[in-house]
Formats: C-alpha cells, structure tokens, sequence
C-alpha cells in the first residue's frame, strides 16, 4: 500500500497542514492490522519537519534500499520528497505529528488500526 503526504502551511502566518488541511479539520488516517505502507513525505515548506508516528517503527528507504535504518521520526527536509516503510503491527488509536511544537497544531494526524 502507499500513503503520499504533503507537508503544506503558510511560514509568514505560522499555520501548518498536511495535504492542506489543519488537524481540525481532518479525518483520522486509517491503517490495516499487519499492512506493510511505503509512506511518502513531500515537503512544500520551507522548513524541516521531523514526522514521528507513534507506535510502529519505520524502516527509513535509502539509494539502494541495502540499507534500512529503523526510526520513529523521520526529518523531511525543506523542498524534498522522502520515503519510509511501516509494518503496522500495533492495534488501536495513535498520534502521528511533527515534532515541532509550534507545528504539531496543524501537523497532527490520528491514525487508527483495525
């Protein structure tokens, strides 16, 4: 499966989204019990965002994915694409944000796994 998100927001105005849409406005992201995701950050900011899901480790993809780090937040860089893979091996509700606290109003997300 494949989850693109696009880290949007408004640097002059400090009001941050993904794929353009706040938190409050959101829908919970649903993930299935034991899926392996190849998610897909774009970064249309121009700042770091350093993305932490809550819950699941992520296998960080390199060049020629030898290589495999595991991670729980993974920087994107400003103007950049990076992607990661989740095995989602852990039921229930949890948070997936950006690390910056004057972010994570906007750049928060809830995920649930059923």
């Amino acid at each position: 499966k494949e989850l693109t998100l696009r880290l949007t927001g408004n640097m002059e105005r400090y009001m941050w989204s993904i794929n353009e849409i706040p938190y409050a406005k959101a829908k919970p992201i649903m993930f299935n019990y034991k899926d392996r995701i190849n998610i897909t950050f774009i970064n249309d900011t121009m700042m770091n965002h350093p993305m932490h899901l809550h819950g699941m480790w992520s296998d960080l993809e390199t060049v020629d994915n030898n290589y495999l780090p595991r991670k729980h937040t993974v920087i994107v860089q400003p103007g950049s694409k990076i992607s990661y893979r989740v095995t989602v091996d852990a039921e229930g509700g949890w948070a997936y944000h950006c690390h910056l606290l004057y972010h994570m109003l906007g750049m928060f997300r809830t995920v649930i796994v059923s």
